[in-house]
């Protein structure tokens, strides 16, 4: 992607997830449902969602990882287990890679589409609905899984969010796109709980993930698992970040 796209890897933040740090979330994700939720990642109505699956590998690796029995597995896959992708390219990758791993784990000759990815944005999803008229008109079968996935209660959001912040010049014609309504939400949380004058990070696109996925959580509660830096662990911009999050944890 970085040789063939470097101005869409600029603009949408995207960055390479090694396997074993995969891996470790995904195990992280089941001990944290049994800690606190005494549930598992294969119990029914255990809803996930990987918001930028770029090629499938979070997905992918739960359905090899074990933790989903056969008997759960396909329920899961069918109807549990949602991705989200906006490159047309990588969308493709994930649902072959995620197909893939799925018939290997089962053992069967017959080919079952993965349903459960949408070609969308996911910030989008949460805005006005013109935003997201122009897939719908172009993808109708698209639109219906994205409806589908709008009404799941999500259990778990996990995965490795875009890392940017916008163009360093104007030349990079590498601006991010704006979201008003999830920009408006980080300025009536993130933003009005920090008492730094200069909070231009908290709209950095890994802020940004985190503000939507814990908006998007099912209302009984959830775990969010991503890939992030460090800084907003004690940087002075960050500090409404980590009081909101406490906060609503």
């Amino acid at each position: 992607f970085k040789t063939a796209f470097p101005k869409m890897v600029d603009k949408l933040g995207i960055v390479y997830t090694p396997v074993e740090v995969v891996d470790f979330i995904i195990h992280s994700v089941n001990d944290v449902l049994k800690k606190e939720f005494g549930r598992s990642i294969a119990d029914e109505n255990i809803h996930i969602l990987d918001p930028f699956t770029g090629t499938g590998t979070f997905i992918t690796r739960l359905l090899q990882s074990g933790l989903i029995g056969k008997k759960d597995l396909k329920r899961k896959y069918e109807n549990e287990i949602h991705a989200n992708e906006i490159v047309l390219l990588a969308y493709y990758i994930a649902a072959v890679n995620i197909e893939n791993a799925f018939h290997d784990a089962m053992d069967q000759m017959e080919y079952t589409a993965f349903d459960g990815i949408c070609l969308t944005d996911t910030f989008q999803l949460g805005e006005s609905k013109e935003s997201e008229q122009l897939i719908s008109e172009v993808f109708p079968q698209n639109s219906a899984r994205v409806a589908k996935q709008k009404k799941a209660p999500l259990r778990v959001i996990m995965g490795n969010p875009p890392y940017s912040i916008g163009q360093r010049s104007a030349n990079d014609n590498a601006q991010n796109q704006r979201y008003p309504k999830l920009d408006g939400d980080i300025a009536r949380t993130y933003a009005a709980a920090s008492t730094a004058g200069l909070n231009k990070s908290l709209y950095d696109a890994y802020i940004k993930a985190f503000r939507w996925s814990t908006d998007r959580l099912d209302k009984n509660g959830g775990i969010i698992c991503f890939v992030s830096n460090g800084a907003w662990l004690d940087g002075n911009s960050t500090d409404g970040f980590r009081k909101c999050l406490e906060k609503e944890f």
